[in-house]
């Protein structure tokens, strides 16, 4: 699943998910506690998508050669 969607930048070395944030077992309510929190997240899901679509043209140079 991961490796056909191309998610590899999601998950770590240990095959564990990457949280932009820390993770408490939903026990708290999935809002932001202040603006750094906030950018903390969007900084990380930034880094996401670009990693993502690095690994989404490596992929499609590969289909091509």
């Amino acid at each position: 699943y991961v490796k056909f969607f191309l998610l590899d930048d999601l998950i770590d070395n240990r095959q564990q998910v990457k949280f932009y944030l820390p993770f408490d077992n939903f026990k708290t309510k999935p809002t932001f506690n202040d603006v750094k929190d906030y950018l903390t997240y969007k900084n990380k899901v930034t880094k996401f998508i670009q990693s993502r679509n690095n690994r989404i043209n490596k992929y499609v140079e590969q289909l091509i050669q």
